[in-house]
C-alpha cells in the first residue's frame, strides 16, 4: 500500500517495511524533536502532543531513559551530552538543511542546530554497509550486526532534499525483523547516501497522524516509552 499524506509527505507500507518520504524543500515543513519533558513517553503521546503527521523514535538510551548522544530540540541541547562523541547525529537548522555526521567524530553541538536526534551506526554507501566507531566494543559485537531485530532507520538522499524515516518491524511469529547488512540493503534500494541506526528493538515505532502503523512484537503488550522522538508537522500556508 501506497498513499500520499500531502505534496510534501508520502509514507508506504510493503508488509513489515514502513517508509516514509519527507520532501525537505516544502516551505511549511517543520521539523520537531522532543523536549526534555517528553522523556520517557511513547511515540504516539509525543504525536498526539505536536499534531505531527509522522513521528518515530530516536536515540538509543540508558535504563533510566538518559538518551545515549546527542539532542537538540527547539536550537537548545537537553541531552547529558554535549557532542556527537563516536555516535552519529541527525541535525538540521531552521531552513531544514539537514545532514548526517559520520563516526567517529568529535563535532560539538552547532549553534545552529534547531533539531538534533543520534544514531549508533552510521551507513557508508560506498561500501554499503552500516558501520560502527572505532574501539566502540558494544556497537560493533557481532550480534548487533547479525541478529535479526525490528529497526528505525533515518537517513538522506545524495542532494539532502528527501529525508526517509523507516521502521521495519520484527519478533513476529513469522518475520524476526532485519540484521543491519539487510537494513543497509534497504537503504541502498532508497538511494540513500547517508542513514543512521536509531534505536531498534520493542523502541521501534511509527506514527502517522495519531495512528501507530507499525505491529508490536508479539510478547510486548503496549508500545514502549521511549528516551526521545523525532517527528514532521505540515503547518498550513497562510492564505
Amino acid at each position: 500500500m501506497s498513499y500520499a499524506e500531502n505534496q510534501c509527505i508520502d509514507y508506504s507500507n510493503q508488509s513489515s517495511f514502513h517508509i516514509t518520504r519527507i520532501d525537505l524543500n516544502c516551505k511549511n515543513i517543520h521539523l520537531i524533536g522532543s523536549q526534555k519533558s517528553d522523556n520517557e513517553s511513547t511515540v504516539s503521546q509525543f504525536a498526539q502532543k505536536y499534531e505531527t503527521d509522522v513521528a518515530i523514535n530516536a536515540n538509543f538510551y540508558w535504563k533510566d531513559y538518559t538518551p545515549i548522544g546527542l539532542v537538540v530540540s527547539q536550537g537548545k541541547r537537553w541531552s547529558k551530552y554535549g557532542d556527537v562523541r563516536n555516535r552519529v547525529v541527525f541535525a538540521c537548522d531552521k531552513s531544514n538543511q539537514c545532514s548526517i555526521e559520520g563516526k567517529n567524530t568529535l563535532s560539538k553541538q552547532n549553534s545552529k542546530w534547531q533539531v538534533a536526534v543520534s544514531g549508533w551506526h552510521w551507513y557508508n554507501a560506498k561500501s554499503g554497509k552500516f558501520e560502527c566507531a572505532e574501539n566502540d566494543k558494544v556497537g560493533c559485537s557481532q550480534s548487533i550486526f547479525h541478529d535479526k531485530h525490528p529497526r528505525t532507520l533515518l537517513g538522506l538522499n545524495e542532494q539532502k532534499n528527501w529525508l526517509y524515516l523507516v521502521v521495519v518491524e520484527g519478533r513476529q511469529l513469522t518475520f524476526g525483523g532485519v540484521t543491519l547488512d539487510e537494513l543497509a540493503e534497504l537503504a541502498g534500494k532508497l538511494e540513500l547516501t547517508k542513514a543512521i541506526n536509531l534505536d531498534g528493538g520493542g523502541s521501534s515505532t511509527m506514527v502517522i497522524g495519531n495512528k501507530r502503523v507499525n505491529s508490536l512484537p508479539i510478547l510486548q503488550n503496549e508500545e514502549r516509552k521511549v528516551a526521545n522522538h523525532f517527528g514532521i508537522k505540515i503547518i498550513p500556508v497562510q492564505k
